[in-house]
């Protein structure tokens, strides 16, 4: 059990040790060291932060995964003591070599007996950046004292809690009041929230809506589903989305192959950590050196991947034109089978169809005789009364009549699949109507615009 004068700064600060690979602790057969996994920034093509990392041996020498270390610590006060151990080593490496602020020397909480006095050595660096560190699940749960050591820790090492991002697992809470306010109390002190492990075990939108958090962290195994040959590049896109519009930036982790790279720009995912970064270490300098030539090499290969994806389909102005001469014949005519055949016949267009200026569907859509009809859609059809009103190519039509507005991909509930809708507002017999074209332009994969 570890004693109440263990648990305070002073008593840990007591146990911190310098050598050549940085500062470290000794306790209870244990030494815990720090290494860091820098987080770069996409669009800033720029370390951004790091992720401190638990390193511990046993005194053989042998390595200890970290929830091993935890695991063995026999109740919450040893498990809370190896805590705020591991915390005080990951903020004494990092605020050495990366802080805007020349911190206090650690002598003036603590003096040790023997070993390397516990002094800081050569100048604060000014870069700046984040410092990621992981919360201990079952602690942060149960209220403990989180937040006044938290504030010790920044005081004492110089570094402003808005440098801080305090990464939270996705677990249920055995008491939810009590984890949120919690939460609600880092967030005064200006810390910043991460949800870790998103996309695995517990993680849902509902722990997003009530905590609110700065950053959300995609699991390994999440970004590595979407990266896989053959899945829907759509759902990265659109998950990414989703969490923007929750409130918050989104981080890929694990990243360890192109692949997952390309995945998570093309899904506009604004920060990016794993090994195809480099390998985390105890020095900063070391792991952003290894970053530095991955970042322009992320940016290049990325550039080189957007030339062989079409954006739009080189015959996009054709297209159009085809969408606006098969408009005209349905405002001259009033007969939309005549209409679809002029539009058929010149674009790769699925299905046709007219809304009125409420987004009411009158008369059946007209489909492609080669566009799929999935049976188990069935109960869909047919069309006639629909309401499109909810969709963003009916919407941008009417704002700008006679103009082609563009949505996609989206799903469509006609085919059970991506496809792309353009829509012109047209006055037919003195009432506006809207002409619309379901199409899958170059394949299902092409990016056209979203609907944001």
């Amino acid at each position: 059990m570890a004693s109440q004068r263990e648990l305070t700064l002073g008593g840990i600060l007591s146990h911190l040790r310098r050598d050549d690979a940085g500062w470290h602790i000794v306790y209870q057969g244990l030494t815990l060291r720090s290494v860091f996994q820098p987080v770069v920034s996409i669009t800033h093509k720029r370390i951004v932060g790091y992720e401190a990392l638990l390193r511990a041996t046993d005194q053989s020498g042998r390595a200890l995964r970290p929830d091993t270390v935890f695991a063995r610590a026999p109740g919450k006060g040893a498990a809370l003591a190896f805590e705020r151990l591991a915390r005080c080593v990951h903020f004494a490496n990092f605020a050495e070599q990366n802080t805007r602020t020349v911190a206090p020397t650690l002598t003036s909480l603590a003096a040790p007996q023997g070993g390397d006095q516990c002094a800081w050595g050569g100048p604060a660096r000014t870069d700046g950046g984040w410092l990621f560190v992981n919360a201990l699940p079952r602690l942060f749960r149960t209220g403990w004292s989180y937040t006044s050591f938290i504030d010790e820790l920044c005081d004492h090492f110089g570094l402003p809690p808005w440098r801080v991002v305090i990464e939270m697992i996705e677990e249920p809470a055995a008491d939810e009041g009590l984890f949120m306010r919690t939460v609600e109390a880092l967030r005064e002190r200006q810390l910043l929230i991460a949800i870790d492990d998103f996309g695995t075990g517990f993680s849902n939108f509902d722990r997003i809506w009530h905590v609110r958090p700065d950053i959300v962290k995609l699991d390994r195994s999440l970004v590595a589903r979407m990266a896989t040959p053959g899945a829907d590049p759509q759902f990265a896109t659109q998950l990414v989305t989703m969490l923007h519009r929750a409130g918050t930036l989104v981080l890929g982790e694990g990243v360890e192959n192109e692949a997952e790279m390309l995945t998570l720009m093309e899904a506009d995912t604004d920060f990016i950590q794993g090994y195809w970064l480099g390998e985390p270490g105890a020095s900063l300098d070391a792991a952003g050196r290894a970053a530095a030539p991955a970042i322009d090499a992320m940016w290049e290969r990325f550039r080189a991947h957007a030339g062989t994806v079409p954006r739009v389909p080189a015959d996009f102005a054709e297209f159009e034109a085809t969408v606006l001469a098969g408009a005209r014949v349905y405002a001259d005519t009033r007969d939309l089978a005549l209409a679809a055949r002029e539009t058929f016949a010149r674009s790769p267009a699925r299905r046709v169809f007219v809304l009125d200026a409420d987004g009411e569907q009158h008369q059946p859509s007209i489909t492609h005789e080669t566009a799929p009809k999935p049976a188990r859609l069935w109960p869909l059809f047919p069309d006639t009364y629909s309401n499109w009103s909810r969709r963003a190519y009916f919407r941008r039509a009417l704002a700008a009549p006679g103009r082609v507005a563009v949505m996609g991909p989206h799903y469509s509930l006609t085919e059970g699949k991506d496809c792309y809708t353009a829509a012109v507002a047209i006055e037919v017999g003195g009432v506006t109507q809207v002409f619309c074209v379901d199409f899958a332009p170059n394949g299902s994969s092409v990016r056209l615009f979203d609907e944001s």
